[in-house]
């Protein structure tokens, strides 16, 4: 669909009540969780990506209107990819906190912070921890699933134009990059519509911030209400399960599509080779059949 086709469809279902401001491995899958809890559905994040067939073309449009200057991306634009969303965190949508907190100004904002350091060994001893057996597995599904394939586009026009270094061998410039998108944030952002904030702190900031009450659960030995634990999710451990069953998902379509391309194949065949063989009949001299 061209940009004029997604535009014209449009459509901000719910309001943008929470951008967060939180880069991949600082905890955007447990802040996740736990504005769900709070009742802000849904809060659009990288696994948001995954499950829809077009939004990462539409984020490819997106990424090369800021980074390359190449065509636009409106608050239409917006409405159509996140029209469904009451927050947002993690990349790519952390990319663009700060036109977000632009395009809607009523959002409240959340600075998630997380120490350099400790975030350039998480993506490196998660994301970037890759065996030879994963790394074939996805040039497999990249040939053979296209639900992989445009992910794959997508995560290569994001870290060429928004990253733009190799992060196992390029530290400082990993860490420089991450520090760069906070003072982004922090300079773009208005003091009054943010608080800075980290998953260690719970739900008192949190909740003050959005408004809301500390979410609750009944203790099963005195029967009264306590405060609810606070959600950590997605851990290294966590992270490694997730990507291997998203992998063997893929596996599967890509079986799937390679069979469907045998049998096509041999069909095809059987087909031409059923008309060649009746051609033969037909032209053959009396006798010679």
């Amino acid at each position: 669909m061209s940009p004029q086709d997604y535009r014209a469809l449009s459509s901000r279902d719910v309001p943008m009540r929470v951008i967060v401001c939180g880069l991949h491995r600082t905890g955007t899958m447990s802040i996740r969780s736990a504005l769900w809890q709070l009742g802000f559905h849904d809060c659009y994040h990288m696994a948001s990506v995954r499950q829809s067939q077009h939004h990462a073309q539409l984020w490819i449009r997106a990424l090369e209107a800021k980074y390359s200057g190449k065509g636009s991306f409106i608050k239409a634009d917006w409405d159509a990819l996140l029209g469904q969303s009451q927050a947002c965190c993690d990349i790519p949508a952390a990319l663009f906190s700060a036109e977000l907190s632009e395009v809607y100004p009523e959002a409240k904002v959340i600075i998630l912070n997380r120490d350099p350091e400790e975030w350039y060994e998480s993506v490196l001893n998660s994301i970037y921890n890759l065996s030879i057996l994963v790394t074939l597995g996805r040039i497999y599904c990249r040939i053979f699933d296209p639900q992989t394939y445009n992910m794959w586009q997508f995560n290569v026009v994001m870290r060429s134009q928004a990253m733009g270094f190799n992060h196992p061998k390029e530290r400082e410039k990993a860490v420089s990059w991450f520090n760069a998108q906070y003072e982004e944030f922090r300079d773009r952002i208005p003091p009054e519509r943010r608080i800075e904030y980290t998953i260690q702190e719970g739900w008192k900031p949190l909740c003050e911030h959005l408004g809301v009450p500390i979410p609750t659960v009944k203790d099963l030995t005195t029967g009264e209400l306590v405060e609810a634990p606070f959600p950590r999710v997605n851990d290294r451990k966590a992270f490694a399960l997730r990507r291997q069953r998203s992998q063997k998902r893929a596996i599967s379509r890509a079986n799937t599509n390679l069979l469907a391309g045998v049998g096509s194949i041999t069909l095809a065949g059987s087909i031409c080779y059923g008309v060649y063989f009746v051609w033969k009949a037909l032209t053959a001299r009396p006798g010679r059949i």
